[in-house]
């Protein structure tokens, strides 16, 4: 059985960060998107939370950082802390992509659902 080995090689163009020229460019907090999406979820949150703005940008951005606090809220609630944001799916492991599916459906505000979780420990 012929089995190939698939190793990942970061482009060179991006550093692997997989953003292109105009995301990379962007700065929030003094830091640009490529270092933020490096970060572990606990990380981001943290900087999120602490970010200072003027009041002008706090303004126009108060939606999408409530948004993105709540998602990486969710995000450690589930216990994926340690994960980076810029983690691809198809290196996570069953329970992580589980737990994040699970972080989903809480952020989606459903009424009237009952989760049964199972911990086989």
């Amino acid at each position: 059985m012929d089995r190939t080995i698939h190793e990942m090689i970061p482009c060179p163009k991006c550093n692997g960060t997989r953003l292109r020229k105009e995301s990379r460019a962007v700065i929030v907090g003094g830091c640009n998107l490529g270092k933020i999406s490096a970060m572990t979820i606990k990380d981001g949150k943290k900087f999120f939370k602490n970010l200072k703005l003027s009041a002008t940008d706090t303004k126009i951005a108060a939606q999408i950082l409530k948004e993105i606090n709540n998602r990486l809220g969710f995000l450690v609630d589930v216990g994926l802390e340690y994960l980076t944001l810029d983690r691809s799916a198809t290196t996570l492991s069953g329970g992580e992509a589980q737990r994040i599916r699970l972080a989903t459906q809480i952020g989606s505000k459903l009424m009237g659902v009952l989760y049964i979780l199972e911990n086989l420990q």
